[in-house]
């Protein structure tokens, strides 16, 4: 019976803290809003509740009080609640009001910092909040007075006088009247001012002027830096993906850990595993699996069920697997792989069958029960005895966040979709997604590209590899190709 105050962080999943993860991943509940990327929900359990309490578009989301009522009635439950908020809890989030109404229901909550913007965002854009010789202080404040529209002029004018950097958070639309304020109370129209947007994604931008400047529109979400460090521009490296935005639709987890790579890089990636596993047991399956000579698992998916299905110790079989991944997903049941083909194909697969089975002998593939013929096929060639055994399925089905995708494609469309099968784009049609305009899709291999013009009536790029440095190098071109055209 606790209730976990948990900041997300101003940027991607790859700034959450140790302890978030944590909590995410034993969390009965997930309360959340609107600025957190959706793919941190994929760490949570598969039947985990998730309570969307943000704004969503144009229509505005629960009030305070009725989030409050509804963390004190999941608390009062005794499930383990992880609310989750963009950027840090306690930093204009309102997290001081939701531990105030839990410890006053008698509920237990706990608080975890986030990266907060202030800081994440105007660093990662180059600008430190603080530096020696220019601001040594920052001073961490709202443009809307009391949450509502309008700044407050009780606290602006007053910090007008106080040096270093001021940081805005909730200004994009008050801004005139908080810059008219600090000029009133003596700041400087010559001070250099920036608005980072999205600060910490990929997608951030940056814009600089002058206090006394009309900067146009701002965009939300911004946080604005005034005076102090706000003119400086440290220029890290962004990576060779800074700014692209990606859609990853792979199985789990593979999904999220490419999707992690590429922000490694710079880009912002979306974790789409638009397939759910789903158990088959079947009457016999480990009798079948003790009397076999070869064990074959063509996905890292299946490895975990194995021992599900028979008792490893009758096992005396020799074990071929497809790829690395699958190989290392073995491995960690305690089972070293025989024979793993490279690269993760079907193709490679029977390749190797053809390779080392021997006629007579009892091959039974553990697998998708929609998987590729090829590799049986190629071990019937030898001669050998084939038993296909059919360990799960795979089911189309959202991620949990899905929805918000939407949204932040609609500020920034994605610039490329990679499928890693046919049966994931596949999938994608089934569930009704529309595809992205102007985005590419890039392919997991020939019979995926060929799914994918079938399906959406666009040639896709094909991976020179089948691995995430092979998707790294095809986003690197479609990048550059697009950057030669403009």
């Amino acid at each position: 019976m606790t209730v976990r105050l948990v900041g997300a962080g101003c940027g991607g999943p790859l700034w959450l803290t140790i302890e978030a993860k944590l909590f995410l991943e034993r969390a009965d509940h997930v309360v959340y809003d609107s600025l957190i990327h959706p793919d941190l929900l994929q760490l949570a359990p598969q039947e985990c509740a998730f309570h969307f309490v943000g704004k969503r578009g144009a229509r505005p989301g629960p009030g305070q009080a009725a989030i409050n009522d509804l963390l004190v009635r999941l608390g009062r439950a005794g499930d383990e609640v992880v609310r989750l908020k963009g950027g840090d809890p306690f930093v204009f989030g309102r997290g001081g009001e939701e531990a105030i109404a839990l410890g006053d229901a008698g509920i237990p909550w706990t608080y975890t910092p986030g990266i907060t913007a202030a800081l994440g965002g105007l660093g990662r854009a180059g600008i430190p909040p603080t530096h020696r010789g220019v601001a040594d202080s920052v001073t961490l404040a709202t443009g809307r007075k009391g949450g509502a529209g309008g700044a407050d002029p009780d606290l602006w004018r007053p910090l007008g006088a106080v040096g270093g950097t001021k940081a805005v958070y909730m200004g994009a639309s008050s801004w005139l009247q908080v810059a008219s304020l600090l000029r009133g109370g003596g700041m400087p129209d010559d001070a250099p001012c920036a608005a980072v947007t999205w600060g910490g994604w990929g997608r951030a931008s940056r814009r600089d002027f002058l206090l006394g400047e009309d900067p146009g529109v701002l965009r939300s979400p911004s946080v604005i830096a005034a005076g102090g460090t706000a003119g400086m521009r440290l220029d890290g490296e962004r990576g060779v993906l800074a700014g692209v935005q990606v859609a990853v639709v792979r199985p789990s987890p593979e999904s999220w850990t490419t999707a992690r790579t590429l922000e490694e890089h710079g880009a912002d990636a979306y974790s789409m595993p638009l397939l759910r596993l789903e158990e088959i047991r079947r009457d016999g399956e480990s009798e079948t699996l003790a009397s076999a000579d070869w064990i074959v698992l063509t996905s890292p998916r299946g490895a975990p069920l194995l021992p599900r299905a028979t008792d490893l110790r009758r096992i005396r079989a020799k074990i071929a697997v497809i790829g690395d991944g699958t190989r290392d997903a073995l491995l960690r049941t305690g089972i070293r792989a025989d024979e793993v083909a490279n690269p993760a194909t079907s193709e490679a697969l029977a390749s190797l069958l053809s390779r080392v089975v021997n006629r007579g002998e009892r091959v039974v593939f553990f697998r998708n029960e929609a998987g590729s013929p090829l590799p049986c096929d190629a071990a019937r060639e030898r001669g050998a005895d084939v038993a296909d055994l059919n360990a799960y399925r795979m089911i189309p089905s959202l991620p949990p966040g899905a929805e918000s995708l939407r949204e932040l494609w609609a500020d920034r469309p994605p610039d490329a979709v990679a499928f890693g099968s046919a049966a994931l784009a596949n999938a994608w049609a089934t569930l009704g997604l529309d595809f992205p305009e102007g985005a590419v899709p890039v392919a997991w291999g020939e019979t995926c590209g060929c799914a994918v013009e079938r399906l959406f009536g666009r040639k896709a790029c094909v991976m020179d590899a089948p691995s995430t440095d092979g998707l790294l190098r095809t986003l690197v071109d479609i990048t550059r190709s697009r950057e030669g055209t403009r």
